[in-house]
């Protein structure tokens, strides 16, 4: 019985713990508006990636390829700190579930790698895999442009 209350207990306090997916962005400093070029309006060669709080915890992660014109959009589901310069989160879209890396330095970032829910890599190793139309090129760096 004192076993089965010590779980309990301990598994309440992990899970008060556990940090939101909003609360593991907002500290590694991605919620905001990220472009290529920020000077620049969204275009096919500068997306604009906007990073937004939803009000259960999740985070939304928006590209513009055009002003005003969204080319995808998902929300983040499960987000972890892998390191001081590395994110890891799970983005689910309307049909389909990515799994994401993010590599950050200062004020800019770039996707390490990124795959979808049957094992297919879209970038690996911060490079565009075959399944883009850039393969072989390094992911793209994007600056923060505002909170």
């Amino acid at each position: 019985m004192l076993l089965l209350v010590l779980a309990a207990v301990l598994g309440t306090s992990v899970a008060a713990n556990a940090a939101t997916v909003r609360e593991v962005l907002q500290q590694f400093g991605m919620l905001g508006t990220w472009a290529t070029d920020c000077s620049r309006p969204p275009a096919a060669d500068n997306i604009l990636t906007v990073y937004a709080p939803l009000p259960n915890g999740n985070v939304q992660r928006t590209y513009y390829s055009a002003p005003g014109k969204i080319s995808n959009q998902y929300e983040l589901q499960r987000a972890d700190r892998i390191s001081e310069d590395q994110i890891s989160y799970e983005q689910q879209g309307p049909k389909d579930r990515i799994d994401v890396i993010l590599e950050k330095k200062g004020n800019r970032y770039h996707v390490l790698s990124s795959q979808d829910q049957n094992g297919k890599f879209f970038v690996q190793d911060g490079k565009f895999t075959a399944n883009t139309p850039s393969p072989g090129q390094d992911s793209t760096w994007q600056t923060k442009c505002y909170d």
